[in-house]
């Protein structure tokens, strides 16, 4: 089920098959900071503060979300590229990046499929709250939060890869509802 509405965090726990979505914002009543790290107090900075669960952190149990800058190292830049020579791949795209985990270019490499991200553009046939970009595009996200309405994560498709994002506004996408 889909509403077009802000809900509070009682709300949203009580219909976890409901997606909540205010376009072109998120869809909290509250803004908590510290949904997925209790640490968080205001808008997270990209670093290595370490993540303490939260009972809404969807991770299963044992697990966390990465920290903010658990992807920086995907790209030279640590930021946005549409540079593929600043891309810290193995080969090229296909669905998704295998990105090198140890260092620049050397090591192991971990494959990031391009699942798309639930979409709260209503102006798209994919509709809004429909899985949009599937194969194109992959979102990540971390821990961390960058405003009181957006998160970070990691945002990549085969020409870019952005390993701080908080907005496909760029790239034509919107992706605005730290809900997902």
């Amino acid at each position: 089920m889909r509403i077009n509405s802000y809900a509070s965090t009682g709300q949203a726990i009580q219909a976890p098959f409901t997606f909540y979505y205010v376009r072109d914002n998120d869809w909290s009543e509250s803004h908590n900071w510290d949904y997925w790290n209790k640490n968080f107090t205001s808008a997270a900075s990209v670093d290595n503060t370490i993540t303490t669960k939260t009972i809404y952190d969807p991770s299963v149990s044992g697990f966390t979300l990465p920290r903010t800058a658990a992807f920086t190292g995907f790209s030279s830049t640590g930021d946005y590229t549409n540079n593929s020579s600043q891309f810290n791949v193995s080969g090229s795209f296909n669905q998704g990046f295998f990105f090198y985990t140890n260092g620049w270019k050397t090591g192991s490499t971990v494959f990031f499929d391009a699942l798309g991200f639930r979409d709260t553009y209503s102006g798209r046939s994919s509709g809004t709250g429909a899985v949009a970009y599937v194969g194109e595009n992959g979102s990540f996200w971390s821990a961390g939060a960058c405003s009181a309405s957006l998160g970070r994560f990691l945002g990549f498709g085969s020409g870019l890869v952005n390993p701080q994002r908080w907005d496909y506004r760029s790239t034509g996408h919107t992706v605005r509802s730290v809900s997902e």
